[in-house]
């Protein structure tokens, strides 16, 4: 019975220090430009940019995630989604690495009214390509990504469109 406690307490005692080593994620803010969707043209693409802080660092981030033939799923959460190819260019103080997007990564397009439209990327990105603190960076990253676009009038008349971005990018690198 007492080796059953002691077993217990080394178990309990594991759990909370697996949680309290997990790393906060790297947020991302930024913007984009969107092209593609239209009927001569299905694939989505957005060049995107803007800065990143977090465990992986300070910096800006920089690249293009190019959408694939249309499919509609249940495990998608949008109205369309596309796979996704693509990369980005993270660069810093410590250096810069290339995340190249993997296979099984998705856009969901979601359309909710003229005025508003969603990109939401769920991203599995393989590290490559590093330099100065990261030239042995490798390992695989999860971005999830979320790209806005608002239209609306301001005061006068005139029809304002605005891209916004954010994400979250989590991970460990080797």
């Amino acid at each position: 019975m007492k080796g059953l406690l002691v077993f217990a307490a080394a178990v309990v005692t594991l759990s909370i220090g697996a949680v309290a080593v997990a790393a906060p994620a790297t947020t991302l803010t930024g913007t984009s430009e969107w092209s593609g969707r239209t009927l001569s043209e299905p694939g989505a693409v957005n060049v995107v940019h803007g800065t990143f802080e977090g465990p992986l660092g300070r910096g800006t981030y920089e690249g293009t995630l190019t959408g694939g033939a249309s499919f509609t799923s249940a495990d998608c959460a949008g109205v369309v989604c596309q796979p996704v190819t693509g990369a980005i260019t993270f660069s810093g103080n410590r250096g810069s690495f290339t995340g190249v997007v993997q296979p099984g990564s998705v856009v969901a397009i979601l359309d909710i009214h003229p005025r508003i439209e969603s990109r939401t990327f769920t991203l599995t990105l393989r590290v490559t390509d590093g330099t100065r603190g990261y030239t042995t960076a490798d390992g695989l990253l999860t971005l999830s990504y979320e790209s806005t676009l608002t239209r609306f009038f301001d005061d006068n008349f005139n029809l304002i469109t605005t891209i916004s971005d954010a994400g979250e990018l989590t991970g460990d690198l080797r």
